[in-house]
């Protein structure tokens, strides 16, 4: 998850190559989550990738205590990471993200990111 997790969360932009419709309610909420995931990566702040952005699951499949270590390690050499959001679907405290992620000199892969509301909050759960 570690590796991935550092492709995924970065360079959020909602939509493909049609001009998207803009979110809202849940979806937005998400998208917002990733978007912050997609921050704290690029700036590479694990901490709060780690502690604020994923789920326990989430942080126990990525180290669970080494998880900034385990980050900060896949990230190496990654440059430019960014994902692209390409639909949002939200059921109750659950939703799935289909993204497509890249980072410079690397091929784009499709994905999809699974989140979980975690008290009023979106968090990364998994990425497939």
């Amino acid at each position: 998850m570690a590796t991935l997790a550092i492709l995924a969360p970065v360079g959020c932009s909602i939509g493909a190559d049609e001009e998207p419709k803009p979110a809202s309610g849940p979806a937005a909420a998400v998208a917002a989550a990733v978007e912050r995931l997609e921050r704290a990566i690029a700036s590479r702040d694990f901490t709060a990738a780690c502690d604020e952005l994923f789920t326990a699951t989430a942080r126990r499949r990525s180290g669970g205590d080494e998880c900034e270590a385990q980050l900060r390690s896949a990230a190496e050499g990654v440059r430019r990471p960014s994902i692209d959001v390409h639909r949002i679907t939200v059921a109750g405290d659950s939703a799935t993200v289909e993204v497509t992620t890249r980072a410079e000199g690397q091929a784009r892969v499709r994905d999809e990111l699974r989140m979980r509301r975690v008290d009023g909050r979106w968090r990364v759960e998994a990425l497939s």
